[in-house]
Parts: structure tokens; sequence; C-alpha cells
């Protein structure tokens, strides 16, 4: 009996992915629980273990192959030559129907994946315009043509010699963007053209914040970041203010229970956010030993989906880069984000006394749909007064001792 091994779906948002390596050859005889290939999803490479057992008749998809849409058919277990090439046409046509609804025509260039180009789609193009694309070294597969049924004619070349001129002025290098980064772009898009963002900015005087992080690392063998401490007002915070804690998804608002937030992570590919859950219940350094090991998780690409799916809202900060304020995106289905900057020295009057003092701007992004600006900015307020006079951080923290 033949077995259709598939794309799977590593991750609730993953819809396509790319094969970086086979760990099975034709003719391997497979159980269920072997691995059988490594998969580069939008947010880690994860392994496929095999469902089934039988014979490896067919690697269907090549290694390094990208652009694999979810279920669509990459290998295939006992079958014979027709199942092969039933297989074969199942994959081309999955592939297809799902690449042309990606397509997005501009001046008669498409943007191919690399995936459908393997696939060996017939080209149709006039012999002269077959020739004029020899001549100046152009590639038909690119194009889509203007002519009767879709045929490649003179002015499509022109349009494509064009466009391929004015990228060559401006851009020497060009190459495709990883996985992580196409998906990073559709989410990010999406968010700004779907969700209505408005921003609040509030500046905080955190001088007793350095000061108890300082009692805290001089007494404790765990030594917490500024960052660690951001987390667990912000998650106090959002506690306080469980009008907050809501999504809007599909016209309905859904409110949550628990309040877990999502870290922004660069890596070299992108962001990613994984999640400290039940953020507001746990101590200080409990969150700081847990953001660092989902930190080392998500550089060595290890985390797993349900480490990254979900959150409440989410916290970004730049203030290691020296930025001052800036404004996030915000992470749907999650209604906030807050983008806090550096912390800066500046003048400030004490006791009618010109002293120096530690400020930190933070901005929060909000979701108008389900948040309005009184409830937010109470948000905003309370993670405000919680950083400039943190003793309920330390309070509420059930790791922290007396000091």
């Amino acid at each position: 009996m033949t077995v259709k091994i598939p794309m799977p779906a590593l991750s609730p948002t993953m819809t396509e992915g790319t094969l970086t390596k086979w760990l099975i050859k034709v003719g391997d005889q497979v159980k269920a629980g072997d691995v059988l290939a490594e998969i580069e999803t939008d947010k880690a490479t994860m392994e496929v273990e095999a469902v089934d057992e039988g014979k490896v008749e067919k690697l269907i998809v090549e290694e390094g192959t990208s652009n694999i849409p979810v279920n669509s058919t990459i290998a295939i277990l006992d079958g014979d030559d027709k199942d092969q090439n039933e297989g074969d046409q199942d994959q081309t046509k999955d592939t297809v129907g799902k690449i042309k609804k990606k397509e997005i025509l501009d001046n008669n260039v498409v943007k191919k994946s690399s995936f459908e180009k393997k696939l060996g789609k017939k080209i149709i193009a006039s012999p002269y315009a077959k020739s004029l694309a020899k001549k100046d070294k152009l590639t038909l597969d690119n194009i889509i043509g203007s002519g009767p049924g879709g045929r490649v004619i003179k002015r499509d070349l022109k349009n494509q010699k064009t466009s391929q001129s004015s990228i060559k002025t401006s851009q020497e290098n060009i190459s495709a963007p990883s996985s992580m980064r196409k998906i990073i772009a559709d989410r990010t898009v999406k968010s700004k053209q779907t969700v209505p963002h408005f921003y609040l900015t509030i500046e905080s005087k955190v001088d007793k914040l350095l000061q108890l992080r300082k009692k805290i690392n001089e007494n404790f063998g765990t030594k917490i970041s500024i960052n660690d401490m951001l987390v667990k007002a912000l998650a106090l915070a959002q506690m306080e203010n469980p009008l907050t804690n809501v999504s809007w998804v599909e016209g309905q608002v859904i409110k949550y229970s628990s309040v877990d937030v999502s870290i922004a992570v660069a890596l070299k590919e992108g962001l990613i956010t994984p999640i400290v859950k039940n953020a507001d219940k746990k101590g200080l350094i409990e969150i700081s030993k847990e953001i660092k090991e989902l930190v080392n998780k998500a550089k060595t690409g290890k985390l797993q989906p349900d480490e990254y799916t979900g959150g409440t809202i989410s916290i970004s900060n730049l203030g290691m880069f020296g930025i001052v304020e800036f404004s996030a995106i915000i992470n749907p289905p999650q209604s906030s984000i807050l983008a806090v900057g550096t912390i800066k020295k500046i003048p400030g009057v004490i006791e009618e006394e010109i002293r120096p003092i530690s400020v930190l701007k933070s901005t929060l992004s909000a979701d108008h749909r389900v948040l309005d600006g009184a409830v937010a900015g109470k948000l905003l307020n309370d993670f405000h007064e919680i950083i400039e006079d943190p003793f309920d951080l330390w309070l509420k923290s059930s790791d922290m001792e007396i000091i």
C-alpha cells in the first residue's frame, strides 16, 4: 500500500517550509518514530518523524527546496511506479495552486517561488521573444506573458529588462529572504494594514529600580537584568488591568485568564518572541533564568511551538543599542506591545535641588478595536508607577528574600 509523506505543519502559523536535509534514502526501511528529515519553519529548524512504516520508494522533494506548502507530498513509502507518478502529479497540482494565489503582477513581472521552478513549468513564448531572451541573457521563467494564451512576447521582455536594469543599478547583491524573514514581512504588513494602532508614551524615573537591581545582584547568586524587572512589572500591570488582557479575533473579543509576556529576541534571520508564561506569578530570579533559557533556545533554533505561540502582551527593548524611544508593531492576535528605550541620566529637581536622575521612556502600541485610550493609558501608568517605586515588584516576587 502506498503511504504518502506530507509536508507537516510544525507550528500554527506555518503555511510552507524548507526541506533542509533528508535523513533517509531510497530503499531504506523506516518505522513509526524514525526521523525522516530536517524542516526549516518560520521559527526554527525541526526534525520530522515517520508516523507509518514501510520502504522508502521515492523522495519527491530535493534537499534545500524552499516554499513547500504544508500537506504537499514530499516522499512515498511502499509505492509502485504508478503511485509515484500520481504522487508527483498531486504535488505539482497542490503546489502550483498554492503559488498562484500568491503571485502579484507588477509590470508583467511575476515573483515565482523556487519550488515552482523546480517543477519544470512549461514556458510559452514567441520565437522572436526566445531569441531576444537568449541574446540579452534573460530568463523566461520569471516572466508572465501578455500575449494570447499567456505567451511571452517582445514587450514582456522589454519590461523585464528594464526591471532588471533598475535593480542592478541600485543593488549589487540580491538574495532570497529566509522563511522567518518572509513570515515577519507578511505578519508586520498585515498588522499595520489591519490593526488600528495608537501610541502612548510615558517617562519614568528609575533610580529606585536600579538600586533594587543592584541590591538583588549583590545578595543573590543569579544576576538579573533591567529587562527581567520590566517583564515582571509589565506582567503585574496587566494583571491589575484585566480589560487589557484581551484580543480581537474575527470580530470577537477574547479574554485571557493568564498573563503571558512575549519577549522580542533578535536573531540573524529575524525576530522571534518566546513567552514567559504566568509571569505575574513568578519571581524575578525565576523569570531571569527562564528568559536566559528561552533566548538560548531561540538562538540555537530549539524553541518548541508552545514556547513562542500565544502570549497576551509583548515587550521589545532596544535600550542596549542606545535607542531612547520607539514605537513597536503589535504582534497579532495580541492587542498591545510595550517598547522601551535606554536609561538616560538627565538633570532633575529633587527636594529643590538639581541632581542627576535616571529616566526611561516607554511607548505602548495598542489595538484601538479592543482597547480605548483610557484603558491602555491606565495599563501604561500602572507600569510606570511600579518601576518608579518598585516595592511591589520586590514584594510580589516569590523568590525574593529580605535584603
